[in-house]
């Protein structure tokens, strides 16, 4: 009996720690991630040439990975554009979670109408007329300048957009001492208030589906019921506005907000501000290539 109960907190303790984990360095090709650095900042393989995955993704000003303004989508609808950083450990992509791979993500952003807008021959047609990127990629691909290579390129350096060495990285590595006691208080809350169970693995999100009544302004099924792919928390200090519909800009409110919608738990100010600062511990360092 005793080894039973034994077992038992060892298999809650694996399950724990299983929910969670620190950012890891992805494999990547340096040049071939600086060469789509310059792809995702460039205006010309947008067909109104005014346009750029970089202007949705603020990588310059702030280094968010987001935009502080809505993105039109359609006539009726607009969308808080998510962040890139960290977007390469995600396993959904898009807010309804439709593509399930960073290099699909990349192709349906840049072909996507209500995206960049572009197309196949149009961006091959763009890179092909640059000498600099002509030669670029003639040194890097042995076919040179293709779509496919393009898409590699700009996958390589979402890649790079990683932001690791946080402080909570460093707590769940083993380092008890780096949280402070209302931090570690905080992360106590998030997990005994729920949130634990949709924010979790690297990104605490992006990796399952919730189903909430959202703003008219999104799009919604014959239920009323919008289905969603649940955000990450990495950084999330830095990427507001925050919800889909970008409706909400104080990162306070949205944890009293989603802790009264979706746990239906009364949350007082106290906790809020626990969690708030366990939340602050997610950030991480720029990414290095974008210094």
């Amino acid at each position: 009996m005793l080894r039973l109960v034994l077992l038992f907190f060892v298999l809650m303790e694996f399950c724990l720690a299983s929910q969670v984990a620190p950012i890891k360095p992805l494999d990547y090709d340096r040049q071939k991630a600086l060469l789509g650095k310059s792809l995702f900042h460039d205006t010309r393989l947008s067909p109104s040439g005014t346009d750029s995955c970089e202007k949705c993704h603020n990588l310059y000003w702030s280094p968010s990975g987001t935009s502080l303004k809505n993105i039109k989508i359609s006539f009726k609808q607009t969308l808080n554009s998510p962040t890139v950083l960290n977007s390469a450990l995600n396993y959904l992509f898009f807010k309804d979670g439709r593509v399930k791979n960073i290099r699909e993500q990349v192709i349906e952003s840049i072909v996507d109408i209500n995206q960049l807008g572009s197309s196949e021959k149009l961006v091959v047609e763009k890179v092909s007329l640059n000498p600099h990127y002509k030669h670029k990629f003639k040194t890097l691909y042995k076919d040179g300048v293709t779509f496919n290579n393009i898409v590699d390129a700009i996958v390589n350096f979402q890649k790079a957009l990683l932001t690791p060495n946080s402080k909570f990285d460093k707590f769940i590595s083993g380092d008890n001492t780096v949280l402070s006691e209302d931090e570690k208080k905080g992360f106590e809350l998030f997990k005994k208030a729920g949130c634990i169970n949709c924010h979790n693995g690297v990104n605490l999100g992006s990796n399952v589906y919730y189903d909430m009544q959202l703003d008219c302004n999104l799009d919604q099924n014959s239920t009323g019921i919008a289905k969603y792919k649940v955000p990450g928390l990495r950084n999330i200090s830095k990427t507001g506005p925050y919800l889909y519909d970008g409706s909400e800009r104080d990162l306070k409110d949205v944890i009293e907000h989603i802790a009264n919608l979706r746990m239906q738990n009364e949350i007082n100010k106290e906790q809020i501000e626990l969690i708030y600062k366990f939340l602050l511990t997610l950030d991480g360092d720029n990414p290095e290539i974008l210094k």
